[in-house]
């Protein structure tokens, strides 16, 4: 009997239309590039969706997996029209050479923008259906910030949405997004897709799971699966620094019946516009911030969260706004990273563990959002930067910083990276020798996903309202391609759909 040939791939990409730091193929090179065999290395038994896939479809004997091509960067600017054209290419002639498949398992983000296309995932799956005709199924996994189309649900039904932030349940979509292809393709089961856009971009720091409107959302969201005939409900915040057409909040209902679906879709929609004002959040200024984690009194360290250098919402990962303050501070027992400095790393591999070396830290790719710092430092320690995740978020996948300095400057360590990284997982500090649950401050380029594995070492987390490309003010950006009018920068209206949303809101 002839195995079913399931291929899997990805392609993963978040893109920020307004930062100059384009995304070539040397980022997805240095992030993760691999093909053929080489897919199972490096994802195997990892929490991620390409993990998930990989343990549904081994537990199958009739099932023959082809691995194609997965290639993902971290968040920064659009991705050049070059570096879009040589992953395509490679990943349609993976799927040439492949021969006959039975079904394609695709992991994206859903909010990649390249230089010449709005909403290149429709774009991919639209080429792949060229190739692989309309009758195989497709599953898709998607981020919770997917600036989600019309265009994408057209051409499957099944994509399979986060629904937690920190994103800490990537595996676990993967293994939906695998049993639901399985089902399409073993049992016939034909599914439906209901989508809901609403005119509302929300900013993402009130997006976190464990509390907030978002957490209201998700609950709604699986007491909705729970009824006949609903298979997965998705809700997704979008990317609001994605200047495109198709930005902002959705809803995607995967069902077995389709005006039941379009229902549900309609009542989660009305749900989401209910709850909208409890997404913004007024946050203090980096002085603000340091102030008051001076009042506190804790046990266990205080994370101030520079989250509008975060890496992971395409910060340049160098700005200095709360470095320079922190300095200044000169605070006992205080940590600063990671900061993306190569130049420094490459100073400190000059002169050496133990010696001092004076060093302008940061301030070199955004310069517009703080001047470089000089100080004088001990390099305490140098490493190559590879490390393993410990923590739930992307859990044991390998990591690659190109290159570490530990150095102190007065009572102060600082982290150096040689590439732009949210500091998302302990074992970022661990591997150099650091240890952050030791500390009495962190100052962290992060924004959400690090309290995934930092929760259980720290007090409190004060996030901080310092320059960057990622500010939490949407009104700070040039938008020119968003619909409008979109809520939070305008007053809109969006037609709410009551009947039938008591049940999910006890």
């Amino acid at each position: 009997m002839r195995k079913h040939r399931i291929g899997i791939a990805f392609f993963y990409h978040e893109s920020h239309s307004f930062t100059p730091m384009k995304t070539e193929i040397e980022q997805f090179k240095n992030e993760g590039f691999f093909n053929g065999d080489e897919i199972y290395a490096a994802y195997q038994s990892t929490k991620t969706e390409v993990g998930g896939f990989l343990d549904v479809l081994t537990r199958h004997e009739d099932i023959e997996i082809v691995p194609l091509l997965c290639a993902a960067a971290v968040p920064s600017g659009v991705v050049s029209t070059e570096a879009y054209s040589i992953i395509e290419e490679q990943m349609l002639q993976s799927i040439q050479l492949a021969g006959i498949l039975d079904g394609l398992l695709l992991a994206l983000h859903g909010a990649m923008v390249v230089e010449h296309l709005f909403d290149p995932e429709a774009h991919l799956l639209g080429k792949i259906r060229e190739l692989v005709g309309w009758n195989i199924p497709i599953a898709t996994t998607l981020d919770m910030h997917a600036n989600l189309s019309e265009e994408m649900i057209a051409y499957t039904p099944l994509h399979f949405g986060f629904k937690t932030y920190p994103h800490v349940d990537m595996y676990e979509q993967g293994v939906h997004a695998a049993s639901a292809l399985l089902k399409q393709l073993k049992e016939n089961v034909v599914f439906y897709a209901a989508f809901e856009k609403l005119p509302m971009m929300p900013p993402s720091i009130n997006m976190r799971t464990a509390e907030g409107p978002m957490h209201k959302m998700m609950e709604w969201a699986k007491q909705a699966e729970e009824e006949e005939e609903i298979y997965n409900v998705s809700v997704f915040g979008g990317f609001p620094y994605s200047d495109i057409p198709m930005v902002g909040a959705s809803i995607l209902v995967v069902g077995l019946d389709p005006k039941k679906g379009k229902e549900t879709a309609k009542k989660m929609a009305s749900l989401y516009w209910e709850v909208r004002e409890e997404f913004l959040m007024d946050l203090p200024n980096v002085s603000e911030a340091l102030e008051w984690a001076l009042t506190m009194d804790e046990v266990k360290p205080i994370a101030l969260a520079d989250i509008s250098d975060n890496p992971l919402s395409c910060g340049s990962g160098d700005t200095t706004e709360l470095l320079k303050e922190m300095v200044k501070l000169n605070l006992p027992n205080t940590l600063f990273g990671g900061l993306y400095d190569p130049e420094s790393i490459e100073a400190c591999r000059q002169a050496g563990v133990g010696n001092n070396v004076t060093l302008a830290l940061g301030g070199k790719v955004s310069p517009e959002f703080g001047a470089p710092v000089v100080v004088e430092a001990t390099v305490i320690a140098i490493s190559d930067g590879i490390f393993y995740n410990s923590g739930p978020f992307n859990q044991h996948l390998r990591v690659d910083l190109k290159g570490a300095a530990h150095i102190r400057t007065g009572n102060m360590d600082i982290l150096l990276i040689g590439r732009p990284m949210s500091a998302n997982d302990p074992e970022m500090f661990r591997h150099i020798g650091l240890e952050p649950g030791t500390k009495r401050i962190l100052g962290l380029k992060a924004k959400n996903h690090f309290r995934a594995a930092f929760d259980s070492i720290i007090s409190r987390v004060i996030y901080v309202d310092a320059p960057g490309v990622a500010s939490n003010r949407l009104t700070n950006f040039p938008y020119q391609h968003i619909p409008r009018p979109i809520w939070p920068l305008d007053d809109c209206k969006y037609k709410v759909e009551a009947r039938g949303t008591s049940a999910w809101k006890q």
